[in-house]
């Protein structure tokens, strides 16, 4: 089993600080955070090719299935991380209209697979990124196959059933979140919009907030 530690956080609470430079300390090594989202919690780290893996491996799942999605604090720093991102004007519409939030876009990068991006709107990771001051990979908490993670004891289960990995994990515990669906998949990579799932943010709150962009 994986061998993690734990601290509950809120963005109240006076532990809160400690909590983050300890998150920024485990990204630094290269490690993982098991994370509060918007819906469900999830499982992530610097956004980089080992630590990827390192996630893949965690969950039991093929990575080249599904990349991991990029999640920041604000566009800003989205676009200066990954430069070659196509933004379309119909992308920027939807990130202005729904982030912070539950929507995730997946935009051309030159590369043909395109990359999955999303600025996180809990208040707590939100905060851990601010602070790291880049983006991270991340997936849901949940094994390969199983549904993911929406309370403290459903993602100490999880972690305690997860492979062992070199490297330092943190849980981030921020108790039970408002749970699934998860977030919205809108893609760009072809002529038009695409929502790939509808999760949180409703299919036809897309359409209006689309149609908005050509209008």
């Amino acid at each position: 089993m994986t061998r993690y530690e734990s601290v509950a956080v809120s963005p109240e609470t006076a532990s809160m600080e400690r909590a983050v430079q300890w998150a920024v300390d485990v990204l630094e090594d290269g490690g993982v955070l098991a994370h509060p989202t918007d819906t469900v919690y999830g499982i992530g780290g610097a956004a980089l090719p080992e630590v990827d893996l390192r996630v893949a491996a965690l969950k039991g799942r093929v990575l080249d299935a599904a990349p991991l999605i990029r999640i920041a604090a604000d566009m800003e720093t989205l676009e200066a991380a990954f430069p070659e991102l196509l933004w379309p004007v119909e992308a920027r519409r939807l990130a202005l209209g729904f982030w912070p939030g539950s929507l995730t876009l997946v935009l051309g990068d030159g590369a043909g697979r395109g990359t999955a991006v999303r600025v996180e709107g809990h208040p707590v990771i939100r905060t851990v990124l601010k602070a790291w001051g880049a983006p991270i990979g991340s997936t849901s908490l949940n094994l390969a196959g199983e549904s993911a993670a929406v309370t403290s004891r459903q993602s100490r289960e999880c972690l305690d059933r997860m492979p062992d990995v070199e490297a330092p994990v943190l849980f981030l515990d921020a108790g039970t979140l408002p749970g699934p669906p998860p977030s919205t998949l809108v893609s760009f990579l072809g002529t038009v919009p695409e929502v790939l799932r509808e999760g949180a943010v409703p299919a036809d709150a897309i359409q209006s907030c689309l149609k908005g962009a050509g209008s």
